[in-house]
């Protein structure tokens, strides 16, 4: 188990945004886009409930999604599948006590926030089973994904030519 959400507020150093980079040039989200750190949980609130986020993110991870769910079907079956990806929920249940605690050392005490981060983590953790299950490499964007989780920060939004990271 990591110590999810440790590093919220911290600034992404150096190896921290190389992943960021390679997440998102793995999702085919190529253009220069400018990767910024998010200092506090009033400024997470603001980027995550944006109305002018960027769908492309959230398409291209659901098209990478289908994709590698046909591929682990095939590679395991619908059953062992579904068996396996529900053993994936496991580690996030705690998820959301991480987050509180986080949260409460920063001085946030919005329980809809704290939902939010324990659930982006939770989707996390399964895209990246639903990846390993898939047999792909460890440079997939959704296993990077779940190191950002794991080194401690949020992914949290992609917005005007800009993504964003607690």
């Amino acid at each position: 188990m990591s110590d999810w959400f440790f590093m919220l507020g911290e600034p992404l150093g150096a190896s921290e945004t190389e992943q960021v980079r390679a997440y998102l040039n793995g999702l085919d989200l190529r253009e220069p886009l400018q990767i910024e750190s998010v200092r506090d949980f009033a400024s997470a609130a603001r980027v995550i409930s944006h109305p002018d986020w960027d769908r492309r993110w959230w398409d291209a991870e659901q098209l990478e999604r289908r994709r590698l769910l046909a591929k682990a079907t095939t590679a395991h079956g619908s059953s062992e599948l579904l068996q396996a990806l529900s053993h994936s929920t496991d580690e996030s249940v705690a998820s959301h006590g991480t987050a509180a605690v986080q949260a409460a050392r920063l001085g946030c005490s919005d329980t809809g926030l704290i939902r939010a981060a324990a659930g982006a983590l939770g989707e996390a953790l399964y895209l990246a089973k639903l990846a390993e299950l898939a047999l792909e490499t460890s440079s997939h964007p959704f296993l990077l994904k779940r190191a950002l989780f794991a080194a401690g920060h949020w992914p949290l939004s992609l917005m005007s030519g800009c993504f964003y990271v607690f």
